[in-house]
């Protein structure tokens, strides 16, 4: 019945003559300008805005009648509009519908139109509640139910139906506001202000007993005496408390922002011990500016961090910060240093550093298989010629120092034999070896020092491990022919326990940078046979031959040599 009274309202329409009603309809005229494909497009919209009323798709029809009055506005259409929000029980659309259709054609309507348009807009007022927003901050966004309504200042209250709204009023660096507003018949409702600047902090409150005579730290930074509350960035932080004798230890603490977060400082006892020692008898001792003593003190100071001074005349001054943890004692080693190397009385206690270089021969001659058991006669070797580095440290105790050391070394030795062969497989040749072995190893042992302040005599047994790396090269070559075969065997490693002993002399300054000359004796105990795997099969001359696995090292090497280093420290 709805669908037919709107139909029958409808003015004109394409040409056509239909019956005046409430609602008035007529095909849209377009806007100055318009194009005439802007003019169809605004009847189409206008048909289908009418089927779609007729079928009672009411949301959908108002849809067509918004977008055909954006392009040719006129009365009928305005009216359609307000009568669909009417229909879709959108008292408030309706309302301000009906305003804007008095508003924009009031001045051409008759005057029954303009009466009910008037009775409408009356009705329409009892159904409906204004929301007035009193925010006098210019620019900020309003929403209602979380549709746009415009920016501060609104040009008047915002109309809504009956019922429980949301209104939102938001602007960047202010706090928003978030209000729920309930209204009934002709009701006018308020949102006030004013916004308050956005909050990005949350606030810390840090309790304390009230005999607590500490400051706070936050995150590193001392914030004043407990007890104390500010404002801090929101994320996690870090809060101690320190005063003359007693502390409260790191404790985390989450802030959130805007909420306020307390916590309770546990105060524990703040001092320590602590135990200085200049190794100077007439030395100065002074903590934090203040004399304590001479040569050696100890003491209690409260936790934290402080500094120690000594001076004593012919030593350059010891200056260094330190920090007392509650409970703990801290002990200081603080030699001081002579200003002239050398002119201050030598110690012979202490932590030192060696670094050296050694060559060596090896008395008890080469070990592979040609200097122990010729395979065929006449076989010649040579002993082994190596060299090596090593790096010492060690900590004295007068006499006796425990001493570790970490060492590599390289030897090499040659070997030749003659085969007189027989036959194709086993052809007349001469072999010439070339024996590479190298590798490192640790040890560890006791050193034995005289005291003197220029020049020490020194000797020291360590004991350990090797390992060695052992390769050869074999060049093959048959008397009267210019062929020869070159060949390198695979890499053979053993590990062997390793004896050294040094002898010799420390030349230098006191308690500084030394030149050591010595002899030194290693002794490597292989044992078994390490053998390298055999060659493969080689054609040379008129013939051929292979050479089977070869025994590189065997029994007990020994190796002497001369060594020279520097030894740094006592």
């Amino acid at each position: 019945m709805r669908a037919r009274s709107l139909v029958a309202a409808l003015a004109i329409a394409f040409g056509r003559v239909v019956v005046p009603a409430p609602a008035l309809a007529a095909p849209p005229a377009a806007l100055p300008g318009a194009s005439p494909a802007d003019l169809a497009a605004a009847k189409k919209l206008f048909a289908t805005g009418l089927k779609l009323y007729n079928e009672g798709s009411f949301r959908e029809a108002l849809s067509a009648f918004d977008k055909a009055n954006a392009i040719a506005p006129r009365v009928s259409l305005q009216r359609n509009i307000a009568q669909c929000h009417r229909d879709l029980k959108d008292f408030a659309g309706a309302f301000d519908a009906y305003g804007v259709l008095l508003a924009r054609y009031g001045a051409s309507m008759s005057v029954p139109d303009k009466r009910s348009v008037q009775h409408a807009i009356d009705e329409l007022a009892t159904l409906t509640g204004t929301i007035r927003i009193a925010v006098a901050e210019p620019g900020a966004a309003v929403s209602l139910d979380d549709h746009d309504a415009g920016t501060t200042p609104l040009a008047g209250p915002l109309r809504a139906n009956l019922g429980t709204h949301v209104v939102t009023v938001a602007k960047a660096g202010f706090e928003t506001i978030r209000k729920e507003v309930k209204l009934s018949g002709s009701d006018e409702a308020t949102v006030a202000g004013p916004l308050q600047p956005e909050v990005a902090t949350g606030h810390l409150v840090v309790n304390a007993p009230p005999d607590a005579k500490v400051e706070v730290f936050v995150d590193g930074t001392d914030v004043g005496p407990a007890p104390w509350e500010g404002d801090v960035k929101p994320g996690v932080h870090v809060v101690e408390a320190r005063g003359a004798d007693r502390l409260a230890p790191p404790k985390q603490v989450d802030v959130v922002r805007r909420e306020r977060v307390e916590i309770a400082l546990e105060l524990t006892s703040a001092t320590g011990r602590v135990q200085i020692d200049s190794h100077t008898a007439d030395a100065a001792i002074a903590i934090d500016g203040a004399p304590v003593g001479k040569g050696v003190w100890e003491g209690t100071l409260p936790a934290g961090e402080h500094e120690v001074t000594i001076e004593a005349a012919g030593f350059r001054p010891y200056k260094r910060p330190f920090f007392v943890h509650a409970g703990e004692t801290f002990s200081e080693d603080a030699r001081l240093e002579s200003e002239t190397p050398g002119s201050g009385p030598p110690t012979y206690e202490g932590l030192y550093t060696g670094l050296e270089f050694f060559g060596f021969a090896t008395p008890s001659g080469a070990s592979n298989v040609f200097a122990k058991e010729c395979p065929s006669s006449p076989c010649q070797s040579s002993s082994p010629l190596g060299a090596g580095l090593g790096v010492r440290v060690g900590y004295a105790f007068g006499w006796v120092a425990v001493e570790a050391m970490a060492l590599g070394s390289y030897d090499y030795s040659t070997a030749s034999v003659t085969y007189a062969g027989g036959g194709t497989t086993d052809v007349a040749r001469t072999e010439s070896y070339a024996f590479h072995r190298f590798g490192g190893g640790g040890a560890i042992g006791a050193r034995f020092s005289t005291k003197h302040p220029h020049l020490r005599l020194t000797g020291a047994l360590l004991g350990g491990f090797e390992t060695m790396a052992n390769i050869y090269k074999q060049d093959a070559s048959v008397p009267g022919e210019t062929a020869t075969s070159e060949q390198t065997s695979p890499t053979t490693t053993y590990t062997a326990p390793l004896l050294m002993a040094d002898a010799g002399v420390l030349v230098g300054w006191a308690n500084g940078a030394k030149v050591h000359v010595a002899l030194v004796t290693m002794l490597q105990f292989v044992g078994g046979a390490a053998t390298a795997p055999g060659l493969s099969s080689t054609n040379l001359g008129n013939g051929s031959f292979t050479t089977p696995s070869l025994q590189v090292a065997q029994g007990t090497q020994v190796f002497i040599g001369p060594m020279i280093g520097f030894d740094f420290g006592l």
